[in-house]
């Protein structure tokens, strides 16, 4: 038995599939014969390799312009011998390459560099660091890993577990920095200044007797020349009362303050900027900071919240000092002696604290 099919069959469909991904516009004109339609990748805007890379960047600062909200790519950047030195030293100097990028990313990949001073703009995903040696690294993102690096120093703001891997000798610090737009850009990305898990970096590769990491409750200091390199390019290191980000104090208090609002989740920037508003209020007042929360009550268990009664979101303050001189025009409460057991579950369990 044999079948017979028309021509006009197998070619019915040949110009539909076409048709569907053909850009059509309002009073377009049919195209003349020999005339080629265009279609929707037509339309797209070209990508250049150049605006996601920074690559080669030896002995010098660069300071990369870019489109946000991107990915990053950082390769192969390293100190190397300055000539200036050669003939005035016995052993030349090596001069730090200094990258920044101050702008929101998606993700970045940094892979290869030696001793680099590396300053980041908020990532909305993963920073990945590999290959790496003699760093410093300050970046707010959602996630960090380490893969195969070794001395590398890391300021970092993370509202997950930081992850190494394969890695030895890191030491990371709380992020302490400013620039103008990076609160904007922290909003835009979804970070939130007052929610920081450095403490609770996880090892993948764990050393037998010594750790493989570090986390410093003090804040990350650059030399004389670096720190005045990152000043010229607007990013501020030390303390000022314009700080929204938090800078946590290494002190011992067997009694410290507990302070909290409430409020809902959404506006994010809502909550947020009452309680930037009393971090102003403590430092102005002399207090310390010792740590601080920024947790959605719907993903706690209840009874470590007791005092949180029904609100969405609740951010807390550990602090040392007297409250005698604290003056704040927004209005906060103080965790009871009642409460104080549930705190401490609750502060176990936010830590999450391990070991190197």
């Amino acid at each position: 038995m044999s079948c017979c099919f028309s021509k006009k069959l197998f070619n019915r469909g040949a110009n539909r599939r076409e048709d569907c991904y053909r850009v059509k516009e309002t009073g377009e004109a049919k195209p003349e014969d020999g005339e080629a339609p265009k279609y929707s990748w037509d339309r797209r805007e070209k990508v250049d390799p150049a605006d996601f890379t920074v690559q080669d960047i030896h002995s010098k600062t660069l300071r990369k312009e870019g489109k946000p909200g991107g990915p990053l790519q950082i390769e192969n950047c390293t100190a190397t011998r300055h000539t200036a030195y050669i003939r005035a030293l016995p052993k030349p100097k090596k001069i730090d390459a200094t990258i920044l990028f101050l702008h929101q990313t998606s993700q970045v990949i940094i892979d290869d560099c030696r001793r680099c001073t590396i300053v980041l703009g908020p990532t909305q995903g993963s920073v990945f660091v590999r290959d790496s040696a003699n760093c410093t690294i300050l970046t707010s993102c959602q996630q960090l890993r380490t893969r195969d690096c070794t001395s590398v120093r890391i300021g970092i703001l993370c509202p997950t577990e930081p992850i190494i891997e394969n890695s030895n000798d890191i030491c990371f610090f709380h992020l302490a920095m400013k620039y103008p737009h990076l609160k904007d850009q922290m909003h835009a990305v979804g970070l939130r200044p007052f929610t920081n898990r450095v403490v609770s970096v996880h090892d993948f590769s764990p050393a037998v007797g010594k750790p493989n990491f570090v986390v410093s409750a003090e804040p990350l200091k650059m030399s004389e020349g670096q720190d005045e390199i990152l000043k010229v390019n607007t990013v501020i290191l030390k303390a000022t009362p314009a700080d929204f980000i938090p800078r946590f104090t290494a002190m011992k208090d067997d009694d410290p303050t507990y302070l909290y609002i409430l409020g809902k989740s959404e506006p994010v920037d809502e909550l947020g900027d009452r309680a930037i508003e009393i971090l102003h209020a403590v430092y102005k007042a002399g207090m310390k900071v010792m740590a601080t929360y920024d947790v959605e009550t719907k993903n706690l268990d209840a009874t470590l919240i007791p005092f949180a009664r029904m609100a969405e979101r609740l951010i807390l303050f550990q602090l040392s000092g007297s409250l005698a001189n604290l003056e704040c025009d927004v209005d906060f409460d103080l965790i009871s002696e009642n409460d104080m057991e549930p705190l401490q579950k609750l502060l176990i369990h936010l830590n999450g604290r391990k070991s190197g």
